[in-house]
């Protein structure tokens, strides 16, 4: 669970302060505040396996979003032509699995455990509390936030 006075904000300002040699500064954080402890220890193991590869400077992140209910974090090449090694690729694979994973059971909202459901057709990972408030949302009539605290 997220502290009460989480400053997303404050978060994402972090990591990119962080993370400047390979999260650019105009990169979109798509998703609810309790994956960004998910992120935050992604990019982490990312930006040391490009440093163990004298890689950083050679890949930045592209895009951090939600799909179909989990977390995606894509990362390539900042250049055209170049390549990662396979080792390096092969490290990056494992990252992107287990952050991967571990969404598929983090609710997407508060962090706390969850799993992915179907929402009218809408795919998210939620704990039972905000799965209930998406549910009375969408039987609401989509009326005003979706998730309160």
């Amino acid at each position: 669970m997220l502290a009460p006075d989480f400053d997303r904000d404050q978060f994402i300002g972090d990591l990119r302060l962080k993370h400047a040699r390979i999260l650019p500064a105009d990169i979109v954080f798509n998703v609810e505040n309790g994956w960004l402890p998910l992120i935050a220890e992604s990019l982490a193991e990312i930006e040391a396996a490009l440093d163990r590869h004298g890689s950083v400077g050679q890949a930045t992140i592209r895009q951090i979003k939600e799909k179909l209910g989990d977390l995606r974090i894509y990362i390539g090449p900042s250049r055209e032509g170049y390549q990662f090694s396979k080792e390096l690729a092969a490290e990056l694979a494992e990252i992107r699995i287990r952050s991967w994973n571990a969404s598929m059971v983090t609710c997407e909202v508060c962090g706390d455990a969850g799993v992915i459901d179907s929402f009218d057709g809408y795919y998210q990972c939620l704990c039972p509390k905000h799965a209930g408030q998406r549910r009375a949302w969408i039987s609401g009539g989509r009326i005003g936030d979706i998730f309160q605290d």
